[in-house]
């Protein structure tokens, strides 16, 4: 058969990692096509497991969660149902089999004789098998620890490409560009920062076994970096001046975070302002104008205020407010001048992980939005010739590159990124690109109670991310949030972690699920419609069912002890506050708290209630009507704020101490706690404590190998 061919009404075209239906186009990573190609090559025969793996992954050694995820892809994009399978069966223990119609397009009579593009030379033919031997061609494809984790967390290593020291590429303009690794240092790499004549790059190192990361700077062509800057805070966003003489970054440690100013050689540094609240976004969030009289830069009034730009003038130390986006958003973040000066870019959004990209012209411009699609972005900056914004985005599913016109428009896939690309800069003049590249190891364990001494079992490990685990209440399984099939959906499988199955299909970041403790339900938040609200599932899975709705964000539910409510925080009255809504879906809403409130636990006895508050460590306890709280543990840190659990008379949290994370087991009348575990790794930034019934084993999510790198490309288009 030759390239293209039909699946069901489906036109596939593999060279450019797309299919077609009517006036639909959906585009496929090379490697889920590759897999797509096998199992049409064999069309309506059982191809295993490892036939596919060795296939399409010939010298990479990848887990089964791979093919899964690439077979989740597949099936999401024919919208086909595992459970009444119409295109991929699964064949139990063994592999797939392809079971709807393939027909090649030169033998399809519904497609004239004409190949692609309209040329009318011959075209040679080819089978899927052989090209899954062919080199595919480029495709436009598609957050200093805690920085790290939440990266890897967005990340999708499970379909690897593997760097060589120079990868060649052809641009949609037909020019050449190299890729090649720019670090390849141990620990993390993040935030680049070109300088304007794209000579040098400053970034944010972040070595192993440290836990703040500083300023370097690395001239191109050079292999060792200089650092830049001294001292024990964390250190973030390092942006340079127009004329490349100066470099600004933010300081931040537990008492306050401060723009510094120092020169891009090295020397003194300036602290020249002190933000309102303490409180970065690790995405970036400096840059100057044109004249490099002034940075701006997001801050906010209070730390539950949405984060406005402001202009500040480096001399006469003056701030002046850029932007006002709605009350009760999470704000504007992530600002990038444009080479020409004329226009600022910078993302805008409802809640963390729901952004659009929006421009407006300098100085006093009107903010108009050039996406509209509400999804996470890790990132943005300008071409050089000011026409266009590229940025990193999961508007796809993984972490990748796109390009949308100034004016607003179609976002594009940028070809000279990858899977697992972020932070983007392109140096304003040299044609030069340069973007991060992370990896991680996601594990969620077990351990006993019982034990002086526990040690943790591995119950699942992913390349993906797999986090907030919750036993059910039968003690018998698991119920988790995962990236593995390619966008963060809710996953159970057994106890010891085998025979995982997806839950929801909802392409909509849903996580936090919690089990009723009947058994029978599952809540989980999700974000369907650019806000987050609460949703319930039956325990099996099944069509959610929307319990919130509204201008705000619901979030981290928990069911009361008798079922009746789910707890969850919301700032739907102007500040983070613990609501509960009826689980009969009458659509009852109450507020519980009025002194701060973002995850809450009911204790068994229905006596207490427990909450953590926004952008605060801490837990605390009140009567289940909300008040009085009493403060009873400094833990859990304000970065895990849903990374406790409660059991019997006890309330087990993760703590910190020092550089040394723990589980620690409080008793809330006293407020004494002891340590019960000590962990190897970092936990996750998400929700990741759970206890078996009866209150023997504890099950947690750990975050293992997170690291990331840069990535130059030369002769960017």
């Amino acid at each position: 058969m030759r390239g293209d061919y039909r699946i069901g009404g489906w036109l596939i075209h593999p060279r450019i990692n797309s299919m077609e239906l009517e006036d639909e186009t959906i585009h496929l990573e090379p490697k889920v096509m590759q897999v797509l190609l096998a199992l049409a090559a064999e069309a309506g025969e059982v191809v295993t497991r490892e036939h596919l793996r060795q296939a399409v992954w010939p010298d990479v050694f990848v887990g089964e969660d791979v093919l899964i995820r690439a077979i989740s892809e597949i099936r999401r994009a024919f919208s086909d149902d595992p459970r009444e399978p119409r295109v991929i069966q699964t064949v139990p223990k063994v592999g797939y089999r392809l079971i709807a119609s393939v027909i090649p397009v030169e033998d399809d009579p519904s497609e004239g004789n004409e190949p692609a593009g309209g040329s009318n030379e011959p075209q040679p033919p080819h089978t899927p098998a052989e090209l899954l031997v062919q080199p595919l061609p480029p495709r436009r494809i598609f957050r200093i620890w805690g920085l790290v984790a939440l990266l890897a967390a967005l990340l999708v290593a499970g379909l690897p490409i593997v760097l060589t020291l120079r990868a060649h590429r052809r641009t949609a303009t037909g020019g050449a560009y190299t890729s090649r690794p720019l670090t390849t240092y141990p620990g993390s790499q993040l935030q680049p920062s070109f300088s304007p004549d794209g000579s040098a790059v400053a970034f944010v190192w972040l070595k192993e076994g440290e836990r703040t990361g500083h300023i370097y700077v690395k001239q191109i062509g050079s292999e060792a970096p200089s650092r830049l800057t001294s001292g024990a805070a964390e250190e973030l966003s390092p942006a340079w001046s127009p004329d490349g003489r100066w470099l600004a970054f933010l300081r931040h440690d537990l008492t306050r975070t401060i723009v510094v100013i120092v020169p891009a050689i090295g020397g003194s540094e300036q602290e020249i302002y002190t933000l309102p609240t303490n409180h970065v976004w690790e995405y970036g969030g400096l840059t100057w104008t044109h004249d490099g009289e002034e940075l701006i830069f997001p801050q906010q009034a209070n730390a539950q205020a949405p984060s406005v730009l402001v202009e500040f003038n480096v001399k006469g130390r003056t701030v002046r407010q850029l932007t006002n986006p709605p009350a009760g958003w999470d704000g504007d973040w992530t600002p990038a001048v444009s080479p020409d000066g004329n226009s600022l870019a910078f993302v805008r959004g409802p809640e963390g992980s729901v952004y659009d990209i929006y421009t407006m012209r300098l100085p006093n411009g009107e903010p108009q939005r050039i996406t509209t699609d509400g999804r996470l972005i890790v990132g943005l900056t300008w071409s050089s010739d000011s026409a266009s914004v590229v940025f990193a985005s999961n508007r796809s599913g993984s972490i990748s590159l796109w390009r949308v016109p100034a004016q607003g428009g179609t976002p594009e896939h940028e070809p000279a990124g990858g899977d697992d690309a972020y932070s983007p800069s392109i140096a304003s003049q040299g044609s030069r690109l340069v973007y991060s590249r992370g990896s991680a190891v996601w594990r969620i364990l077990a351990t006993s109670l019982d034990s002086k001494t526990p040690e943790a079992a591995e119950i699942l490990t992913s390349s993906e991310q797999d986090a907030s685990p919750h036993i059910s209440p039968a003690g018998d399984k698991i119920v988790f949030q995962s990236w593995r099939s390619g966008s963060q959906e809710i996953w159970s499988s057994r106890f010891d972690g085998s025979d995982p199955i997806q839950l929801t299909s909802v392409n909509a970041s849903a996580g936090s699920p919690f089990w009723s403790h009947d058994g029978r339900r599952i809540a989980f938040d999700a974000r369907m419609d650019s806000f987050a609200h609460i949703y319930m599932i039956g325990a099996e899975g099944g069509a959610p069912k929307v319990l919130t709705r509204g201008s705000f964000n619901d979030i981290v539910p928990s069911w009361s002890a008798d079922d009746r409510w789910i707890y969850f925080g919301s700032n739907r009255s102007g500040s983070w506050q613990v609501w509960k809504v009826a689980s009969d879906g009458s659509g009852t809403i109450q507020q519980v708290t009025t002194d701060g409130g973002m995850v809450a636990l009911e204790s068994p006895d229905s006596r207490w209630l427990y909450v953590t508050h926004y952008a605060e460590a801490g837990l605390w306890q009140c009567p289940i009507g909300g008040r009085p709280q009493r403060k009873i543990f400094d833990g859990p840190p304000s970065g895990n704020l849903n990374y406790w659990t409660v059991s019997g008379g006890a309330v087990y949290s993760l703590a910190q101490h020092g550089a040394q994370f723990t589980i620690d087991r409080i008793d809330p009348a006293s407020s004494r706690s002891q340590t019960v575990y000590t962990f190897r790794h970092s936990p996750t930034p998400f929700a990741g404590l759970s206890l078996t019934p009866d209150g023997k084993r504890l099950v947690f999510a750990e975050l293992d190998q997170a690291s990331s790198s840069l990535t130059l490309v030369d002769h960017f288009d």
